[in-house]
């Protein structure tokens, strides 16, 4: 008795000498595969019962029979899947199963030994037979019967028989459950005697026909037999019903008729083709995939905008220029429904509600809403689908979502579209090109269902974190909204007014007496987050809720969250501020920066050393900061008589330029008045204002250039303790835009010039 590795199967049943294919669509059984191959271990191939029992893996609903099989070949095809091709060497017998580890088992199998009793009786038996089979099967006689009355054993004239039968699926199930190889030579005998009864019948009366019948009534005749023959053949795979069930669709289905006459087609091949054959098979998950498409099914819009103002109103706290944006889209499309809208594209950092926007407006339209994620997607394919030609061909994620929306006109929200990737495979950024031109896209083929799709139904939105990642064709067929940072005040309404009552549900906390203090919601927004949106706003939240529902079964009946006791449930504070510098410094300027989760505060510092001109750089700098600061000492440089800076100063004094927690990686356009001012600070020995920032890039000539993020910028300068913040004087107006809890308690000095720049932040 063995212990071998088993793998479940269905729809198929395997005898020794057969190879059988897996591919890596079935993960589970691969890494199995692939272990026994490299192991040079056996393997147990065993069949389930029935072919619904799939789900309920357990000894009790397999066969008995099986086939010890070894692993013979893995292969990697150029589509990138991999074949692992398994023989079947023996017949085994299943004594017991156990589950190892999930979707993975052993057995222990017992090989046949039977007793040679009777085989040569047998065997004469089986020789008669075999040749009255030869006479009815000119395939037999030609390619297997001398080979087989030349073999002495009856195990093996069996296992060469089955394959020479070419039996189908339900005689292999009958067979396989044969106990003994005289029971199987017994079936083996009734199958092919079966077929010798039928070709006398069929001669019999073919000679009988042929003496009285005309050329009319003979192929009125062989059309008949045709559809008998076509009719036993679908019983035999089990497709009789189905072929009717697909007819039937085709009829109720809304295409033009040449698409129609295709699928009659595939209708007919699938009539005709291999009993569960691979071709079968393909052509039933075609077709399946054809008529679960919504063709001709659409939702009926509502067209209110007072409701859709409400809902946008409700489900979101602030974002007023956003929803305005939104508001103003959705009127037009009710005025002209016919036109080509843009594609929106939602813009912001993580957790600032650009998917739950895209949900909203599904809602107010009243549309099915589907989201596909695009983040890492580089197969072209992902989008325009596989070839039929292809293993394992599927339509792209386009039409899937389509199919599961079951209308035409869903809201589809493609999401992180800034992460796409480029590959070998293709590009995915090319591929949407056609999916989002309106003028493209009345006509998409996708290139597995082939035929053609009306996507200007579809009401595209689109979400990015950054458009710095986005080529620019596609970002031209693209309408940009910019969602910002939240402040903390819009923080605290946001989680009064949503996070809290969603986390106290989600927790199970509905029935228990719990409130947060408003003083408590601030604690944990200035504390314990530091964010652009609200994300981890909520995980904290949610860590209390989660702590309240344990002490409320342990006895507790009412909680309270104040301020201090958000220091019980949530430990030390976790998020720490930098606050700028007490006292006016030589050669050290606070920044402001843009980042993922808002804006920061960027202390540089500058140094000087004797040495040979050398401007050394330290900080874990991108190649754009590593340039400004190369700008800005040749800014200085060019500057040195207004600043009283000896000729060769540069030549006799090295530059060292740092910008704390060098961990940290750091880039972007818009450090060079920062540096600028550091650097002329340090070699003239002039104090930097303590209570000032500043940002903007620099050009040689000393002319400040505007930069983005100035809302997230001016949010950590005041929570840094700043006064006065230097902007670049072309960004007045995006000044002018933003609320007056960002700019009160801010002198904001517009600069078009670095000594305008220089005149505010050094001490007189």
């Amino acid at each position: 008795m063995n212990r071998l590795k088993t793998i479940l199967i269905k729809g198929q049943v395997i005898f020794p000498g057969e190879v059988i294919g897996f591919s890596a669509d079935d993960r589970e059984k691969l890494k199995v595969q692939l272990e026994a191959y490299d192991n040079d271990e056996e393997l147990f191939l065993l069949r389930f019962k029935s072919d619904d029992d799939t789900e309920r893996k357990d000894s009790a609903y397999t066969e008995t029979n099986g086939v010890i099989a070894s692993v013979e070949s893995v292969n990697e095809k150029d589509n990138g899947v991999t074949e692992v091709l398994v023989r079947a060497v023996r017949r085994g017998k299943l004594k017991s199963m156990d589950c190892i580890a999930p979707n993975e088992y052993e057995a222990d199998v017992e090989e046949y030994v039977e007793s040679e009793e009777g085989f040569d009786r047998m065997i004469r038996s089986l020789h008669l037979t075999m040749r009255g089979y030869s006479d009815v099967n000119e395939r037999f006689r030609k390619n297997f019967l001398n080979d087989l009355l030349a073999v002495k054993s009856l195990p093996e004239l069996l296992d060469g028989l089955r394959l020479a039968l070419n039996l189908n699926y339900e005689k292999r199930k009958i067979i396989n459950a044969a106990k003994t190889p005289i029971e199987e030579s017994m079936l083996l005998m009734e199958i092919m005697s079966e077929a010798i009864d039928r070709k006398e019948i069929s001669d019999r009366i073919k000679s009988e026909v042929d003496k009285d019948i005309s050329k009319n009534q003979r192929d009125y005749i062989l059309r008949e037999h045709l559809k008998v023959i076509q009719n036993e053949m679908a019983k035999n795979s089990g497709y009789e019903n189905v072929t009717d069930e697909y007819e039937e669709k085709l009829e109720n289905i809304k295409l033009p008729e040449e698409y129609k006459e295709k699928l009659k087609k595939d209708i007919l091949r699938l009539n005709t083709s291999a009993n569960n054959g691979p071709e079968g098979n393909v052509i039933r998950t075609y077709l399946d995939t054809v008529f679960e498409m919504p063709f001709g099914k659409e939702s009926e819009d509502i067209n209110d905008i007072l409701r859709a103002k409400k809902i946008l109103d409700e489900d979101h706290y602030g974002l007023e220029k956003v929803k305005d944006r939104i508001l103003e889209y959705l009127s037009v499309r009710i005025l002209n429904p016919d036109g080509n809208s843009p594609i929106l594209c939602l813009v912001g950092p993580p957790g600032t509600g650009k998917t739950s926007i895209a949900k909203s407006v599904a809602k107010a339209l009243g549309r099915k809403y589907v989201r596909i994620s695009l983040g890492g997607v580089g197969d072209e394919a992902e989008i325009r689908g596989h070839r039929r030609t292809y293993v394992g061909a599927m339509p792209g994620r386009i039409v899937e979502a389509i199919k599961n929306a079951k209308v035409e006109n869903p809201l589809l929200l493609l999401d992180e579209i800034d992460k796409t990737s480029r590959d070998y495979k293709g590009d995915v950024s090319s591929a949407l090109l056609e999916v989002l031109d309106g003028e493209q896209n009345k006509t998409f083929r996708d290139r597995y269902l082939e035929i053609p799709l009306d996507l200007s139904k579809v009401l595209f939105i689109a979400t990015a974190n950054t458009l710095d990642t986005i080529p620019r064709p596609l970002l031209d067929r693209m309408d940009i909204i910019e969602i910002s940072s939240y402040t903390e005040n819009e923080k605290f309404h946001i989680a009064k007014k949503y996070l809290v009552p969603k986390e106290i549900e989600a927790n199970g906390l509905k029935d228990v007496q719990i409130s947060f203090s408003d003083k408590a919601i601030r604690k944990i927004i200035h504390n314990y987050t530091r964010e652009a949106g609200v994300r981890n706003l909520s995980r904290r939240i949610g860590d209390i809720c989660r702590k309240c529902a344990r002490e409320s079964l342990e006895g507790k009946k009412s909680f309270k969250i104040s301020e201090k006791s958000v220091f019980k449930y949530l430990g030390k504070e976790k998020v720490r501020y930098d606050e700028v510098e007490k006292e006016p410094k030589v050669g050290v300027v606070t920044g402001l920066a843009w980042t993922s989760v808002g804006g920061d505060t960027l202390s540089i510092e500058v140094n000087i050393m004797s040495g040979k001109g050398t401007l050394t750089l330290t900080g874990n700098m991108g190649d754009v900061m590593k340039e400004s600061a190369g700008i800005a000492k040749s800014l200085v440089r060019s500057m040195a008589k207004e600043y009283a800076i000896e000729d060769d100063f540069f030549e006799k004094n090295d530059i060292h330029l740092h910008i704390p927690e060098g961990a940290v990686p750091k880039d972007g356009p818009s450090a060079g008045v920062t540096m600028t001012t550091a650097i002329i600070s340090a070699i003239t020995g002039k104090k930097v204002r303590a209570d000032v920032a500043m940002t903007g890039e620099i050009t040689l000539r000393g002319r400040v250039l505007p930069i983005g993020g100035l809302k997230e910028k001016l949010l950590a300068a005041k929570l840094a303790g700043v006064k006065t913040v230097c902007v670049p004087k072309e960004n007045e107006a995006d000044i002018a835009e933003l609320s007056n809890e960002i700019t009160d308690g801010l002198k904001i000095v517009y600069v078009s010039d670095i000594r305008e720049v220089l005149d505010v932040a050094l001490v007189k």
